[in-house]
C-alpha cells in the first residue's frame, strides 16, 4: 500500500515545511496542490524556472517524489477553454522539468448541450495527453463534479484511449455521491484507467476525518489492492477550502490507523 497526501491540506507551508510533514510519516511521494499559500502553479516560488535546481536537490535529498501536480484545468467552460489549455501546457512543462509523474485535471460542469459539453471536456484532456506524451507525464481527469457518471467518464475515456499517458484519478468521495454503495461497480468499470486515489471522509454531507463518516475506506483500498492496483492512495484534506477542519496532521494520523485497521 503507497500512501502520500495532497498539500491542499498544508497549502500554507513552504517546501521545507512540507518535506518535513512527509519526514515524519515516513511518506515517500507527494501530491502537490498549493504552496506557500499559492495555488497557480506557475507563481510557486519553489517552481520557478530559476529555483527548480535547489527544489529538486531538496526533493532529491528528502527521498520525497512529486508524484501529481493540482491544476485547476477545467474544460467544461468554452469561452476559458483555451486559457486552460495555456495553463495545461505550462504545468506539464513544470512537471516534466521537476519529475512529476502525472497531472490533475478536471471536466467539472455540465453547461449548454450535454454531448457538446462532454466532447469538449473530452478533446482538452486529449490535446494535453498529446501535448505530454513524449514528456514521461501522464494527464488525470479527477471523477469531479458532474463528470462523475457512467456515461460521462466512458465518454472521456472513449475520446482519450488512444493516448498511454491518459488516466483517471478517483476520489472516492465524488463518487459516493453518484455510484452510491456500488463503489465496486465503479471500480470494476474503470479499473484500467485508475492511476491515484484520494482519500477522504464524509458524514451528512460534511468532511470529517477519515474513519469517522460513511465511507468504507479500508475495505475500497483492499478492493483495489488485491484487483491489483499498485498506485498511491493520497489523503486530499481539504483544509484550504475549508479552514475549519482539524490540522492535516490529526487526518493522517486518522487515515493511517483507518487502513491499518484501527479503530
Amino acid at each position: 500500500m503507497r500512501i502520500c497526501f495532497s498539500t491542499l491540506g498544508c497549502a500554507e507551508r513552504d517546501l521545507d515545511g512540507v518535506l518535513k510533514l512527509a519526514k515524519k510519516y515516513n511518506i515517500d511521494a507527494l501530491e502537490f496542490r498549493g504552496l506557500g499559500d499559492e495555488m497557480d502553479n506557475s507563481k510557486i516560488v519553489s517552481f520557478y524556472p530559476e529555483n527548480r535546481e535547489e527544489t529538486l536537490t531538496k526533493l532529491k535529498n528528502s527521498g520525497v517524489s512529486p508524484w501529481v501536480l493540482g491544476t485547476s484545468c477545467v474544460f467544461h467552460d468554452e469561452t476559458k477553454y483555451n486559457d486552460f489549455i495555456e495553463e495545461g501546457y505550462r504545468s506539464i512543462d513544470i512537471a516534466e522539468s521537476l519529475g512529476f509523474r502525472e497531472i490533475r485535471v478536471f471536466g467539472n460542469n455540465i453547461v449548454g448541450d450535454e454531448i457538446e459539453c462532454v466532447k469538449r471536456v473530452g478533446e482538452g484532456v486529449r490535446i494535453l495527453c498529446e501535448y505530454a506524451a513524449d514528456k514521461g507525464v501522464d494527464v488525470l481527469l479527477e471523477t469531479h463534479g458532474e463528470f462523475n457518471t457512467r456515461e460521462r467518464l466512458v465518454a472521456v475515456c472513449e475520446h482519450c484511449k488512444e493516448y498511454k499517458n491518459f488516466g483517471l484519478l478517483w476520489d472516492v468521495c465524488h463518487t459516493r455521491v453518484t455510484y452510491g454503495k456500488d463503489w465496486r461497480d465503479f471500480c470494476d468499470e474503470f479499473f484500467a484507467y485508475i492511476r491515484h486515489v484520494h482519500l477522504k471522509d464524509i458524514a451528512d454531507g460534511k468532511l470529517v476525518l477519515p474513519g469517522e463518516g460513511e465511507l468504507p475506506l479500508y475495505d475500497m483500498v483492499n478492493y483495489l489492492t488485491e484487483k491489483g492496483y499498485d498506485g498511491y492512495f493520497s489523503l486530499e484534506w481539504e483544509k484550504k477550502w475549508h479552514p475549519e477542519l482539524p490540522c492535516i496532521e490529526k487526518a493522517l494520523d486518522a487515515l493511517l490507523n483507518t487502513l491499518n485497521g484501527k479503530e
